[in-house]
């Protein structure tokens, strides 16, 4: 399971790389607010993921994300490859 921020791409408005650095500050500062431990985040083409150790942190982040940055939960187990 991750938690995923799709980047913009083409077109106008924020330029994908200044968004990523601004997810990443308001990912680090929403961690650092509820003491969240043991979480990476990667970024593939034009999608950020976010991950936790713990599973119990995507309940606590779906309940408490206040950013102007919209994301999905996305269920590994779910997916095809």
């Amino acid at each position: 399971m991750y938690i995923q921020f799709v980047l913009p791409h083409g077109g106008s408005g924020i330029p994908a790389q200044h968004k990523l650095s601004l997810i990443k500050k308001e990912i680090q500062d929403w961690c650092t607010k509820y003491e969240v431990v043991g979480w990476s985040q990667k970024t593939i083409k034009y999608t950020h993921r976010l991950g936790f150790n713990d599973e119990k942190y995507f309940s606590l982040f779906s309940m408490t994300w206040n950013a102007d940055f919209p994301f999905q939960i996305v269920n590994v187990a779910n997916e095809r490859y």
